[in-house]
C-alpha cells in the first residue's frame, strides 16, 4: 500500500553532480528545500532534419523483439575490444536507462537487479569497467541509437548493510559517445536473464573542412560565430532570468566562466554549458516537487489534527486508510504538478538533451543549444513583460 511520510520540514538534497564543478558553484538555488534467427541490427530511418542540417528527432533502434536469435547463441568474439588488424566495432555491454546522460559529468547507480551484478563482475573481471548507458522511450521501449560509455571509477559492495537489496553502489564518468550499430541478443531484454550486449563504434564531432586550409578555416569561423551568438544568447538569459527574480537561476559572474568551444577527452567546453543547463532545469523540477510534498503533507496534516488532535498526530499514515475526500484533495495537487511538469517546453528528461547527444559536429550542437536557450529566454521575457504591466498597475 501506498505510504505518505508526514514531513514537518522538507529536507535537502545532495548537490547535483550532473553540473561540471566550476557551474554546480555557480547555479543559484531554489529558496525551498529540495525534497527519475539473427543478431538484432540498428535499422534507423534518418530523422527529419532542418535547413541546417539539424536532426529534429531522435534515432531510435528499432524494437527489441522476443524470442529473437541471438548473435551471442554461437560462438561470437564477446571481448570489448576488436581482434589485432580487424576494423570492427567494440563490443559492450549495454545499460538501458529512462534518462539521456552527457559526457564530461559524473554519476553514481545503486545495483541491486541480478543481471547487473553480474555485469559489473564481468567488467571487473576482464578489466574494461566500461558499458554502454542509452536512454529508453517510455512508451515504446526502443532504445536510443546514440549512447554514452560509462566508466567505472569506484564500486563499494554494500549489500550487508542493505540486507542484499543493493548489491553494489558504483561511481562512475561518462568518458565518450557511442552509437549502437546492432545489439547481439536482443532475447535477453525479454527473458531478464542476462544483460544486453551490442557492437558499437565511438563518436566524435565531424572533423573541420575537407583537410584544405581554406576550407578548414571556412569552417572554424563559422562555429566561432554560432559560438558568439550562443554566448550572446547567454547573456541575454542571465538578464532576463534577474529581472524576473527567476528561481533557481544562474548567479552573477556566470557569463564569465561560459565555455562554448569544442569538447575532447581533456576539455569540457560546449558539455560543460550544456551540463549546466541540465542542472538547471533539474533544480526547477525539483522545486516543483518539493512544493508538492509540501501541500499533500498539509493537506494530510489539515486532517490528522482535526482527526485525532494535534498530540496523537502519527509519524506515517497509509494512504488506504484516509477518507476518501482526503484522497481526492491529494489526486487534485498531484495532477495540478503533474500538469505543470507536463506543460514545461523544456525538461532534464526529455528528448532535447538526447538530440543535443546525437548531434553529428560541434556547430550543429551548438545551433541546437542556442535555440533551447533562446526559447527559454523568450518565455522569461513574456513574465517579464506581464509583470511590468502589473507594477504599471
Amino acid at each position: 500500500a501506498a505510504t505518505i511520510a508526514i514531513a514537518v520540514q522538507l529536507h535537502a538534497v545532495a548537490p547535483l553532480s550532473e553540473a561540471s564543478a566550476v557551474y554546480r558553484a555557480r547555479l543559484v538555488r531554489h529558496r525551498s528545500a529540495v525534497v527519475r534467427p539473427r543478431a538484432h541490427v540498428a535499422a534507423c530511418t534518418a530523422p527529419p532534419a532542418d535547413e541546417d542540417g539539424v536532426d529534429m528527432a531522435v534515432r531510435w533502434l528499432p524494437p527489441l523483439m522476443a524470442g529473437s536469435r541471438d548473435a551471442l547463441d554461437g560462438p561470437t568474439d564477446t571481448s570489448d575490444t576488436a581482434p589485432a588488424g580487424v576494423d570492427a566495432p567494440l563490443t559492450l555491454p549495454v545499460f538501458p536507462l529512462g534518462v539521456c546522460y552527457l559526457p564530461h559529468t559524473a554519476h553514481t547507480l545503486n545495483i541491486f537487479e541480478p543481471r547487473y551484478r553480474q555485469m559489473y563482475n564481468d567488467i571487473l573481471m576482464n578489466g574494461s569497467r566500461r558499458f554502454v548507458v542509452t536512454m529508453i522511450d517510455p512508451d515504446t521501449g526502443r532504445l536510443a541509437e546514440t549512447g554514452v560509455v560509462f566508466y567505472l571509477d569506484d564500486l563499494k559492495e554494500v549489500s550487508e548493510q542493505t540486507g542484499d537489496a543493493v548489491k553494489y553502489v558504483c561511481e562512475h564518468s561518462v568518458i565518450s559517445r557511442v552509437r549502437i550499430e546492432r545489439v547481439l541478443n536482443p532475447g535477453a531484454w525479454h527473458t531478464r536473464e542476462t544483460y544486453l550486449k551490442a557492437h558499437v563504434t565511438e563518436l566524435t564531432d565531424d572533423a573541420l573542412g575537407a583537410g584544405e586550409g581554406e576550407a578548414d578555416g571556412a569552417d572554424r569561423a563559422d562555429e566561432q560565430a554560432l559560438e558568439a551568438s550562443l554566448h550572446a544568447s547567454f547573456g541575454k538569459l542571465l538578464k532576463l532570468q534577474a529581472e524576473a527574480d527567476e528561481l533557481p537561476r544562474f548567479a552573477d559572474g556566470t557569463l564569465d566562466a561560459l565555455s562554448v568551444g569544442r569538447s575532447d577527452e581533456k576539455t569540457e567546453g560546449l558539455w560543460g554549458a550544456i551540463g549546466a543547463w541540465h542542472a538547471l532545469l533539474e533544480q526547477r523540477v525539483m522545486g516543483l516537487q518539493a512544493k508538492m510534498q509540501e501541500e499533500l503533507s498539509r493537506r494530510v496534516m489539515e486532517f490528522l489534527r482535526a482527526e485525532k488532535g494535534e498530540a496523537a498526530v502519527p509519524p506515517r499514515v497509509r494512504l488506504e486508510d484516509l477518507p476518501e475526500a482526503v484522497r481526492d484533495d491529494l489526486s487534485k495537487i498531484q495532477a495540478q504538478y503533474r500538469s505543470q511538469l507536463d506543460d514545461m517546453e523544456q525538461g532534464p528528461y526529455g528528448e532535447g538533451f538526447q538530440l543535443l547527444l546525437q548531434a553529428p559536429s560541434h556547430a550543429n550542437r551548438l545551433r541546437l543549444f542556442t535555440r533551447m536557450v533562446d526559447a527559454e529566454a523568450a518565455r522569461l521575457s513574456a513574465r517579464v513583460s506581464l509583470k511590468r504591466l502589473f507594477d504599471k498597475s
